[in-house]
C-alpha cells in the first residue's frame, strides 16, 4: 500500500488491522502455552513457563530492535522510492540478524542454569524452565528471521502476508502444544517446542513468499544481497541498539520483578505469570494499529508529508483509548473470571481482583504510549525513546518495586 495518500483513518485501519490480527494471533501464541500448561500441569507449570517466557523476552526484545530498525529504514526507503537501497537494508540486516541470533541461542542454551538461579526460581518450577529456555534458546535463530522478513513486508506496506504467516505458526503451536502436553506428556519442553516448529515453519513459508514475488516489491531477492553494506549497517545499528536494548531494558526491570515475586513462592509466581499474560490481550489492538502507524508516519515522514503524521498519531491515541477503557471495565467487574482462562487453582484465583485493580491503574498511561512510540521510532529519534525506556524501567519499575 502507498501510505502517503488517501483519507488518513481509513488508510490507517485498512493497513493496521493486519497487523492487530497478527498482534492477536502473537499475543495468543505466547498465550497459548501458559493455558495448556496451566490447565494440565497447575501452577508449578505456569511458574516455569512465566520466569522461562520473561528470560526470552529479554533475548527476543534485542533481537525484535534490529527488525525493528529494519521496517523503519525500509518504510523511509518505499516513501522516498530509493529501491536499490531497500535491498541493501535487506540484506545486510540478514546477515546482521543470522549472527547476532546463533550468538544469543548459544548463551542462552549455555547459562539457563545461572539465569534461573539469579531469577530465585521455586524449586518446583526450576527444571521445567531450564528445559523451556534451553530449546527456545536453540530456536532464536528462527525467532529472529520470522521477525525480520515480516519486518521487511511490513515497511513495504504489506500488512497481510505476514498476518498470513503469523497464522500458521499459531494455528501450528496450538496443535502440537496439544499433542505435546496432553498426549505425549512432555510438560513445559512440549510447549517450548511447539512453540519452536512453529515459527521454523512460518519462516520457510515466509522465505519461499518473498523470494517468489520479490519483483512485486521492486528488489532482487537471492544470494547477492546477502553481504553487509557498511552504512547501512551503521545506520541498522544506530537504530537497532537503542531499540533492542531499550525492549532489554524492560525485560530486565521485569525479571528484577519476577525475581522478588518468585521469593513469595510458586503460587505468586503463578498469579504474577498469568497477569502478565492478560496484559498482553488488550495489548494486541492497541501494538497492532501501532505497528501500523509507525510505518504510515514513516513513509510520510520520507515523502515530506508532516500534515498526514500529526493525523496519524492523533487517530491513534483515539483508537487506543478506546481499547483500554474497555479492558478497564473487565478487570474491575470479573477478574476472577479472566484469571479462569488460565488456572483453575483456588489459591491463584483469590490474588486475581488485586491483580487487575493494578493492570487497570496502568492503563491511562498507555493511552499514549503507542502512538508516541511509533511517531519516535519512525523518525528513527532513538535516544528519546531508549532514555524514556531506561527511566520507565529502572527509575520506575525496579526502584518502585524494591522501595
Amino acid at each position: 500500500m502507498d501510505l502517503t495518500t488517501g483519507p488518513i483513518f481509513r488508510t490507517l485501519f485498512l493497513f493496521s488491522y493486519p497487523f492487530m490480527l497478527s498482534t492477536f494471533l502473537q499475543t495468543a501464541y505466547t498465550t497459548t502455552d501458559t493455558i495448556v500448561v496451566g490447565q494440565f500441569l497447575g501452577s508449578a507449570g505456569i511458574s516455569a513457563v512465566s520466569n522461562g517466557s520473561q528470560l526470552m523476552n529479554l533475548l527476543y526484545g534485542l533481537c525484535m530492535g534490529f527488525s525493528s530498525a529494519t521496517q523503519v529504514l525500509i518504510a523511509q526507503a518505499r516513501g522516498a522510492k530509493q529501491y536499490e537501497k531497500m535491498e541493501k537494508i535487506i540484506g545486510t540486516s540478514f546477515v546482521i540478524l543470522s549472527a547476532f541470533s546463533v550468538v544469543i541461542g548459544v548463551l542462552c542454551a549455555a547459562f539457563s542454569t545461572q539465569l534461573l538461579n539469579a531469577l530465585h526460581t521455586p524449586p518446583e518450577a526450576f527444571d521445567q524452565a531450564r528445559y523451556y529456555i534451553v530449546i527456545c534458546g536453540i530456536g532464536v535463530v528462527a525467532t529472529g528471521f520470522y521477525n525480520m522478513f515480516s519486518a521487511v513486508l511490513r515497511g513495504m506496506g504489506d500488512s497481510k502476508h505476514p498476518l498470513l504467516f503469523v497464522a500458521i505458526a499459531t494455528s501450528l503451536n496450538i496443535v502440537l502444544d496439544i499433542v505435546f502436553i496432553a498426549v505425549f506428556h512432555w510438560n513445559v519442553a512440549g510447549a517450548a517446542l511447539a512453540t519452536v516448529i512453529g515459527q521454523i515453519v512460518s519462516v520457510v513459508f515466509s522465505f519461499r513468499f518473498l523470494a517468489a514475488h520479490a519483483k512485486e516489491y521492486d528488489i532482487r531477492f537471492g544470494r547477492d544481497m546477502l553481504h553487509v553494506e557498511p552504512e547501512t549497517a551503521r545506520q541498522l545499528l544506530a537504530i537497532g541498539a537503542p531499540m533492542g536494548f531499550q525492549m532489554a531494558a524492560v525485560s530486565i526491570s521485569f525479571l528484577f520483578v519476577s525475581s522478588m515475586i518468585n521469593r513469595l513462592g510458586v503460587t505468586v509466581s503463578a498469579a504474577f505469570g498469568v497477569m502478565q499474560k492478560i496484559r498482553q490481550l488488550p495489548g494486541f489492538i492497541t501494538m497492532g494499529f501501532g505497528t501500523g502507524a509507525a510505518s504510515m508516519m514513516g513513509q510520510n515522514l520520507g515523502a515530506r508529508k508532516l500534515d498526514r503524521v500529526d493525523k496519524v498519531v492523533k487517530y491513534t491515541i483515539l483508537i487506543t483509548m478506546t481499547v483500554d477503557a474497555v479492558a478497564a471495565v473487565f478487570y474491575l467487574t470479573v477478574p476472577e473470571l479472566c484469571f479462569r482462562l488460565f488456572t483453575q487453582d483456588a489459591t491463584v484465583l483469590v490474588l486475581a481482583p488485586m491483580c487487575l485493580f493494578i493492570l487497570a491503574i496502568e492503563l491511562p498511561a498507555n493511552f499514549f504510549m503507542p502512538a508516541c512510540n511509533s511517531l519516535i521510532s519512525a523518525q528513527g529519534f532513538v535516544k528519546l525513546s531508549f532514555t524514556i525506556a531506561i527511566l520507565d524501567a529502572f527509575a520506575g519499575r525496579v526502584f518502585f518495586c524494591w522501595l
